[in-house]
């Protein structure tokens, strides 16, 4: 997938200032985010609720009087044209709205060629959904606690080195010791190994042999991996659901939440020669949420490890 780099433009009339980290989390997933602004006139007591977040996520507030209707709208719009047309380092546009009015300026995003991606509620007009080339409903967002209970700067080292290798990693596999220091700088863009006093970020996480391990047998590649005391005691949420499909080596769950893959390793470990049955009720833990808007299956299913029968069908 091409990591593309966003202008993150929001209707701030037509959004909540709740919704947004968990916006910025949606986009990073997809690239970086260059540009964040949010369109409101900010005059009007009604949109005092965004002054917390604008603050703690250092987007930049837009001010637009109210002369006339969608007059946010309309900043919004000629801002948007003016970063396609001025801005070449930017490859991407994220319109954060459930107004269907913006689907014009979609469609002149992506005739230029650049990327759109949507973001907006569940009653956003089918026309501007269409045309996205990604839309997310903003109820799917990952609304992560540890963000919304403890600032940044409450973060000790040991939270910011596991928080940004569980974002980085994928599918259980080690991951790169470049992806994880930028999910790093994500999270604290102020953050310096030298703070610690190491000259690099490679000899931070060599020290850091109660988390990680680091495989740095090719010289031009580091890839760093928990180590087994770290990764038992990460923390999942758990959830039940009905088994619908199961292949011998591995199957799917289904729960109000949608569907989740696991496979045969998946199951605990006094359960793996268990023969599932469509119907069986499990438990199991949630390493990746459903993605109804993935392009492919499994970009669309869940994945679940630990997973447990407790009732047969």
């Amino acid at each position: 997938m091409k990591n593309y780099t966003f202008a993150v433009l929001v209707d701030g009339e037509n959004s909540s200032p709740k919704d947004f980290p968990g916006i910025i989390r949606e986009v990073e997933k997809q690239g970086d985010v260059a540009i964040q602004r949010v369109y409101a006139d900010w005059t009007q007591p009604a949109h005092s609720n965004w002054k917390e977040t604008l603050h703690s996520t250092g987007a930049r507030p837009v001010h637009q009087f109210n002369y006339g209707k969608d007059a946010a709208d309309h900043a919004l719009i000629m801002d948007a044209i003016e970063l396609t047309m001025n801005t070449p380092r930017i490859d991407a546009v994220c319109i954060v709205s459930s107004d269907g009015g913006y689907h014009t300026l979609a469609l002149r995003i992506r005739e230029k060629g650049l990327y759109v991606m949507g973001i907006g509620k569940r009653n956003t007009p089918e026309r501007l959904r269409r045309a996205c080339h990604h839309f997310v409903y903003s109820d799917l967002l990952d609304f992560a606690a540890d963000d919304t209970e403890e600032t940044r700067e409450e973060l000790d080292l040991d939270r910011i080195l596991l928080k940004a290798f569980n974002e980085a990693q994928e599918d259980n596999e080690a991951v790169y010791l470049g992806i994880l220091g930028t999910h790093i700088k994500r999270i604290d863009p102020a953050f310096d190994p030298r703070s610690y006093s190491f000259k690099t970020l490679k000899g931070l996480i060599q020290a850091s042999t109660h988390l990680f391990k680091m495989d740095d047998s090719n010289k031009s590649q580091c890839f760093v991996s928990l180590c087994p005391s770290a990764a038992a005691s990460k923390h999942y949420p758990e959830a039940e659901g009905v088994v619908y499909r199961w292949l011998n080596a591995y199957g799917f769950i289904n729960n109000d939440s949608g569907s989740f893959f696991f496979n045969k390793i998946n199951v605990v470990k006094d359960q793996r020669d268990v023969p599932f049955k469509k119907g069986d009720r499990v438990r199991f833990k949630v390493i990746k949420k459903p993605d109804p808007s993935g392009e492919t299956s499994a970009e669309k299913n869940g994945k679940a490890i630990d997973v447990e029968l407790i009732q047969y069908f």
